[in-house]
């Protein structure tokens, strides 16, 4: 049973049982009467947002306050970034510092709430965002991107994998097989010395896109196809990706199948996709490994992850490049040249606001449909400069 008498004056209340888990609580229930009239309920930080939530009395002049901690002066919300229903209100409070004290007051009427602290988040950055440390697998020619011997911390492990593998000192890939799909390229780049080209190519028919991504290789399936662990742990939660490409493409060549409800012909230009997803997904539930929790087979189009709307991701964009645009997060195409070092910055789109994220996917393929075997066995997608913003 759970009295909690003791912690107020209380003579009378509403016992109420209630049962979960095959356990039954006596819960007694009281209102106390106290002299606020406003107060804030919930504090979400972001890294240079916040949003706050109150609720207060209605028909009144309702708002916030904020300082930094420490500070005498308290700036005032803009009636622009209240929203208000009936007695809630809740603020949207921009430019902030990250991981910053800040305290706050919410005030209905004459009536102001106690004062709250909050510390917002910390803009985390990339890991090798511009593929600066990279090194060759050992025996090999091709390259893993990262370097253990570079002394720069987040750069010596492995947080981008690519189709290739790493062969003897990890996971065979694409590389095993004779076609290396990711390549470093030093003549072509944005920042730095060196940027990373994403190259499909074919053997024997069967297409094998170039990519780039979040995560590591899990082995061949024969020589028909690949399975990947997408993810790596991350817990801030950005605004949005933003990279610079470079995209050279063709008519499709090669079509072995498509999603459902997508026709092409090879009178059809390839395209290429990039996609950033944040979750909180179960390696249990999706196959993959703690680290990288979202397993794709490529050969079976059932462990394809929609992250628009599968139910563990939080927030998702979607860029896709053409030879003459491209389209972000599916509004209409922007016609552009491509063929040219472009930024993009694709938006995220939040599903919840209040959660935060375990993993960040970002993928990269120069074929868009490479999953399906279906492109251009001449695509060519560079990446370069590659930074979250918040």
């Amino acid at each position: 049973s759970l009295d909690y008498t003791s912690m107020r004056d209380f003579t009378h209340g509403i016992s109420v049982d209630v049962t979960a888990f095959d356990l039954t609580e006596t819960w007694r229930l009281f209102v106390e009467i106290t002299d606020a009239s406003v107060e804030i309920t919930n504090v979400n930080p972001w890294a240079h947002e916040a949003y706050l939530t109150s609720i207060g009395t209605a028909g009144v002049e309702n708002g916030f306050k904020y300082r930094l901690k420490g500070d005498s002066e308290w700036i005032e919300v803009s009636e622009s970034d209240i929203t208000s229903d009936g007695g809630t209100f809740v603020a949207h409070i921009k430019g902030l510092e990250q991981d910053t004290v800040y305290e706050a007051v919410a005030f209905s009427g004459a009536d102001q709430s106690a004062v709250v602290e909050f510390m917002t988040e910390t803009a985390v950055k990339i890991p090798n965002g511009s593929f600066e440390y990279t090194s060759k697998v050992a025996g090999t020619n091709y390259y893993k991107f990262y370097d253990p011997a570079c002394g720069i911390e987040d750069c010596m492990e492995m947080f981008w994998g690519s189709g290739n593998g790493e062969g003897s000192e990890g996971v065979n890939g694409s590389a095993n097989l004779g076609i290396v799909i990711t390549y470093v390229d030093t003549e072509e780049k944005v920042d730095g010395k060196q940027s990373v080209r994403a190259q499909t190519s074919q053997l024997a028919g069967m297409l094998a896109a170039g990519n780039l991504f979040t995560g590591q290789v899990a082995g061949l399936v024969g020589t028909s196809g690949g399975k990947v662990n997408f993810g790596r742990p991350w817990t801030s939660r950005p605004s949005a990706l933003k990279l610079y490409c470079k995209y050279s493409t063709g008519n499709i060549d090669i079509i072995n199948s498509t999603p459902p409800g997508i026709t092409l012909t090879k009178s059809d230009y390839d395209r290429a996709q990039i996609k950033i997803a944040l979750g909180t997904w179960d390696y249990k539930k999706y196959g993959g490994t703690p680290e990288s929790p979202v397993h794709i087979n490529t050969t079976d189009a059932s462990t394809f992850v929609d992250f628009t709307t599968d139910a563990s991701t939080i927030a998702d964009g979607n860029l896709i490049i053409h030879n003459d645009g491209y389209y972000l997060n599916g509004a209409d195409k922007v016609i552009a040249e491509t063929g040219e070092w472009t930024e993009y910055i694709i938006p995220l789109n939040y599903h919840t606001m209040d959660e935060h994220p375990t993993h960040i996917v970002i993928s990269c393929a120069s074929s868009q449909f490479g999953d399906y075997f279906t492109g251009c066995s001449s695509s060519k997608l560079w990446i370069d400069a590659v930074e979250l913003l918040y």
